[in-house]
């Protein structure tokens, strides 16, 4: 039989289900939606976990579907182990209390060998080790016991995806790949089974029996309805379909290993096979993430997306790639896959340039890295240690941008194990090098020195050419910096821009030939730009004339948000007045934040009003004009100053169509159609007189509304949760229902329509988030109102009352006591207690932390006997420090001396059995 391409393997899979009247659920996000707890999209099932749960009204009950996942906790041994990815698809067939293991088994082994076309006599299964019944049911379907094998928890209990969520036994199916396949011992020992680490056994289809949630205290709860949740992975699936020794083998990975030696012009072989898979599947997982708008970062998703790009890097130069390469391949490898992900092919161009921006930023540093950590290991081992330190970790990490998790890597090769919780130390206390140290000395560097002013080139490069004119070691003037020395350089010319207007100083490298140095902030003083930072590699001295690069996407975002803060100044004195005046601002890659006069706090509809003239300036792609003017010929052009900010006598004039026109120094757009969007994230006050408004631009936008949705999606599932626990199908009507989109949604919503869709989502977020504080409220008035209702109802409360009986020659008195039960449930538990009986009097307290209360009731019969509740409701009362008072068949009352409440309930029984007894009148 011709092997069966990865493509046929899952259309086999797809389909087999369908016919099982399964709906195809499309795959979603490796940005997993509405789980804060999961980095990445890490299982088939993750996109249902509130069918499982219960937490969303289902829309089917069987399901299949082809998941993008990707997994990082194997990362060191992926390329070295011939099974193991850290990006993947899963193939996965799901029920929501439709059927469970019966059928779930049944649709395995059915699907595995008479479509699929596993040999029968080959497949093994594992079972949970007390799962009798899946056992029986194996044996039922004619796999003999000798092939089933019990494993525990560690094996064969699954989930969560996450710090919770539905779990429970599973049962796996493994093929048999023969005896030359296990270990030196497997062949003659005779007791190699599943569960051996051999290759022998490969597991490639588990079904877990969701019967479990997990909370996130790690407890588990049974399930209101079972589920089945398989995962196959494909990769795997054509492995041992398509008769290769590993998963990068498959026709699909081996098309990309075929790309890179094409690249490099090197055979893959059996000697450089590890570097060859590792690029292969780095090269998917990257490409995946980023389509899905994970971005490397330093920190959460986006440092693990930067330490894959830099891994694929090390290994690259195992095939002798020393430039960027990993960029060069997208076009190919989105070729494989646009059929099945046909977003991927829309978004190539910003594929390519946001890859080729990492690879670039990590080869910069990469040679010194690798020499250094070099150097480190050596010294390492002279010193008769066998532990590379926390220090030297946090080292390379913080200059050479060497991620831990690589490090670690590395010096295993050197038979040397790594100090974790070292580094983690060293991470918290000096995370990078801080520039606040530079600011508190650089007003004095230049003090007393010849200088001539710095020209500033950053407005059209970010590569220039300039001369050092001075170094500074130690804050002291200096002719010579040297490696390892942290110290300033100022050069004669540069494209970095210094600190100033807001806007945060430049980062990036210096270099001339093999010296580096490595930036790490600009700053200006007077007319000279100062670049602080430490030397790298080699040493720098006056006179020579250097390379200065900025680090490129970092400058992006600050254009973005230095020109959204134009926008927005501009958005401030058109729609509030011309009173607005700018006080302050911030300009980071990350965020924007403006300062500016203005007596009140913004209402909602005016900051919807000014994101939209925002977000309109930007659609209307204004064209981004400077000029440099004499201060009085631009004064008149109606430039709007920085309030306090000194003007020389020439200044620059940055205008942005018909929406502004400022005095500025800062590096912009060109078009204001390149911010993409803008949205207001918070409304607050600095000070008297003054209002602050923090906002984003950009790719920072879709990061937003990604966060602010998946935390309201996890905010309607549990409370939808706690509806269904506490009050059952009666608290249905209390359900929020309403789709919040997941993060590809709102990823393609903004790209395609920019300012309504920043519009749209605002008003979505704020919907569902008053929904779900009205629902709340709702449920906690249900939930009360169910509690009351139970409590009143109850017939273990009603009889222990009535067994506090005094019997008097007129009638029972009943009494007692209760915690944080409301007058109203002592009403009516007491109206219970007298359709039981006539001639009753019922005399109720309870207390909570802050008050108690007191309801006193009677029959009618009881009332001419000389009862009169609000009598003995006042005399209580009384003793808890408050009042009260009523009819005589029915009174109520409180105070706040809780700890009297006993007593006030025996006087008023006390004085009840007077009166009823005939010793009062």
């Amino acid at each position: 039989m011709k092997p069966k391409s990865i493509s046929e393997i899952r259309e086999i899979f797809l389909n087999y289900f369908k016919d099982k009247s399964h709906s195809f659920v499309p795959s979603s996000s490796l940005l997993p939606a509405g789980d804060p707890t999961l980095l990445f999209t890490t299982a088939g099932m993750v996109q249902f976990k509130p069918f499982f749960t219960g937490a969303v009204e289902l829309p089917y009950t069987r399901a299949t579907s082809c998941q993008k996942c990707l997994r990082t906790n194997d990362l060191e041994i992926v390329g070295r182990s011939e099974r193991h990815c850290t990006f993947f698809e899963m193939l996965g067939n799901f029920s929501f209390g439709d059927y469970f293991k019966e059928e779930a088994i049944e649709y395995a082994l059915d699907c595995s060998v008479n479509h699929l076309g596993f040999d029968k006599e080959k497949i093994w299964v594992t079972v949970y080790t007390d799962d009798d019944e899946a056992e029986k049911i194996w044996l039922d379907k004619g796999i003999p016991k000798e092939r089933i094998t019990r494993l525990g928890k560690k094996d064969n209990f699954w989930g969560p995806a996450g710090d919770s969520g539905a779990c429970g036994p599973c049962s796996e199916l493994y093929l048999d790949r023969g005896v030359e396949k296990g270990g030196p011992d497997c062949a003659t020992s005779g007791t190699c089974k599943p569960g051996c680490d051999c290759d022998r056994f490969l597991e490639f289809w588990n079904i877990v029996f969701n019967q479990f949630n997990q909370d996130t205290e790690g407890n588990l709860h049974p399930l209101k309805q079972t589920g089945i949740d398989t995962g196959s992975g494909l990769e795997r699936v054509g492995l041992l379909l398509q008769g290769v020794d590993s998963v990068y083998d498959t026709d699909e990975l081996r098309k990309i290993i075929s790309f890179f030696e094409e690249l490099s012009g090197i055979q893959y072989s059996s000697e450089n096979n590890v570097a060859f898979r590792v690029v292969t599947d780095h090269i998917r997982s990257v490409l995946f993430s980023i389509g899905d708008g994970i971005y490397p970062d330093r920190t959460g998703r986006g440092y693990v997306i930067r330490r894959l790009i830099r891994r694929a890097s090390l290994f690259g130069r195992k095939l002798n790639f020393r430039e960027p390469f990993l960029y060069k391949l997208v076009d190919k490898v989105i070729g494989i896959y646009q059929v099945r992900y046909p977003e991927l092919a829309k978004n190539s161009a910003s594929l390519k340039k946001t890859i080729l921006a990492e690879e670039e930023l990590f080869l910069k540093t990469l040679e010194l890295g690798l020499e250094k950590i070099e150097v480190l290991v050596q010294k390492t081992k002279a010193s008769g240690k066998n532990i590379f330190s926390g220090a030297d970790a946090f080292l390379l990490y913080g200059t050479y941008g060497f991620p831990a998790e690589m490090t670690e890597e590395i010096v295993a090769e050197h038979d040397l194990s790594f100090d974790k919780k070292g580094f983690q130390e060293e991470l918290e206390n000096d995370r990078q090098f801080s520039r606040e140290s530079w600011k508190v000395h650089k007003v004095s560097l230049m003090t007393g020195l010849d200088v001539e002013k710095t020209e500033f080139l950053g407005y059209s490069s970010i590569f220039e050419k300039g001369n050092i004119t001075h170094l500074f070691y130690d804050n002291k003037p200096t002719s010579v910096l040297k490696e390892g020395q942290k110290g300033a350089v100022a050069l004669n010319k540069t494209p970095f821009y210094p600190e100033g207007g807001g806007q945060v100083g430049d980062t990036g490298f210096l270099r001339f030939g093999k010296n580096v140095f490595k930036v790490l902030d600009t700053q200006k003083e007077n007319d000279v730009i100062i670049h602080f930072g430490e030397v790298l590699n080699g040493e720098f001295s006056t006179g020579q004339e250097l390379e200065a690069e900025v680090e490129p996407l970092r400058r992006e975002r600050l254009r973005f948000h230095h020109s959204g803060t134009h926008l927005l100044n501009g958005a401030l004195r058109n729609l509030l007045g011309d009173h607005v005046l700018q006080k302050g601002s911030v300009v980071s890659p990350e965020y924007l934040r403006f300062d500016f006069s203005h007596p009140s706090a913004l209402t909602h509809e005016e900051i919807r009003k000014i994101e939209s003239w925002v977000n309109e300036s930007i659609r209307k792609d204004f064209a981004v004009e400077t000029k440099e003017l004499a201060i009085d010929e631009a004064k008149k052009t109606g430039a709007v100053a920085t309030f306090g900010e000194k003007y020389g006598d020439k200044v620059r004039v940055v205008q942005m169509g018909d929406a502004s026109v400022e005095f500025c120094g800062g590096t912009h757009v060109t078009h204001t159609g390149e911010i993409g969007y803008f949205f207001i994230k918070k409304e607050s006050s600095p000070g008297a007189g003054n209002r602050r408004i923090e906002g984003v631009c950009g790719p920072a936008v879709i990061e937003t509304f990604q966060n602010r949705f998946a935390e309201l999606t996890e905010a309607v599932q549990n409370l939808n949760l706690k509806i269904k626990s506490e009050l059952g199908d009666e608290g249905k009507n209390l359900w929020i229902t309403s789709e919040i989109p997941g993060p590809t949604e709102i990823r393609e919503k903004l790209e395609k329509e920019g300012a309504s869709a920043v519009t749209f989502f605002r008003d979505l977020s704020e919907t569902i988030a008053l929904k779900i504080e009205e629902n709340t409220s709702l449920f906690l008035k249900a939930k009360k109102s169910f509690e009351s209702r139970d409590f009143e109802n109850n017939s273990s409360v009603i009889e222990s009352v009535f067994a506090s009986a005094i019997q008097t020659s007129a009638g029972k008195i009943l009494s007692a006591t209760f915690e944080d039960k409301d007058p109203s449930s002592l009403k009516g538990l007491s109206d219970n207690l007298k359709v039981r009986e006539k001639n009753l009097l019922v005399i109720l307290g309870s207390k909570s932390s802050e008050s108690a209360s007191v309801v006193i009731t009677c029959s009618p019969e009881l009332t001419s006997k000389g009862i009169h509740c609000g009598n003995l409701v006042k005399a209580a009362c009384t003793t808890l420090g408050g009042k009260g008072g009523g009819k005589p068949d029915m009174a109520q009352g409180g105070g706040k001396e809780i700890q009297n409440l006993d007593s006030a309930i025996i006087s008023a029984v006390n004085e009840a059995k007077q009166i009823l007894s005939g010793e009062r009148v």
